[in-house]
């Protein structure tokens, strides 16, 4: 008797309905919504994963950077140091200033030398004196005569502390006369710029 009150009433009908119309919208509205989020929070996680492996990258770049990069990077910044992209000639001048002062050189005088011969033969006067020298992969060479008076010790520190000068400098003749108290040296330098580009 009671599943005929239930269907005399209808609230059989109205629950199944309801129950059928939650089943639907289930199906119709949430269902699409619900693949949606879980394609989202599957690209999420693909992104995720992209950032830790970038991150990875940026930590292996930094701890690189650290060692072979940096070392590069000083290596360069030495070399613009030493070969200046400009003559810089007062602050060359006064760097081998510092130096004849600190080894005790006496009766310094520093000229320019002539320009050398150039490879095809030419006159070294030609070009006049002191004129910078054209040379390889964008260098250019002004060259000094440097002469003093000094002691065999003293000469020989001044000579060792040309490569570690502050400018890239070479020795390109040095000769030496002895006297009864000291010797008379006479130096020729090559100091590198960078060709303008």
């Amino acid at each position: 008797m009671s599943s005929r009150w239930y269907r005399k009433e209808g609230i059989l009908p109205v629950a199944l309905g309801l129950a059928a119309l939650g089943a639907a919208s289930y199906f119709l509205l949430f269902a699409p919504e619900l693949r949606t989020i879980g394609s989202l929070r599957a690209e999420i996680a693909a992104k995720d994963a992209e950032v830790e492996e970038a991150m990875k990258l940026r930590t292996e770049v930094a701890r690189s950077s650290v060692g072979e990069g940096a070392r590069w990077e000083e290596r360069i910044r030495t070399w613009e140091r030493r070969v200046p992209s400009t003559p810089n000639t007062e602050a060359l001048l006064a760097e081998i200033g510092e130096m004849a002062v600190r080894h005790n050189l006496k009766a310094f005088g520093l000229t320019v030398a002539p320009a050398a011969v150039s490879a095809q033969g030419g006159d070294p006067t030609a070009a006049g004196a002191g004129a910078p020298a054209q040379a390889k992969e964008g260098a250019v060479e002004s060259r000094f005569r440097l002469t003093f008076r000094s002691t065999y010790r003293d000469l020989a520190e001044f000579l060792d502390e040309i490569p570690r000068g502050r400018r890239l400098l070479t020795i390109r003749a040095v000769s030496v006369k002895e006297k009864a108290d000291a010797m008379v040296a006479e130096i020729e330098l090559s100091a590198w710029h960078r060709r303008g580009r």
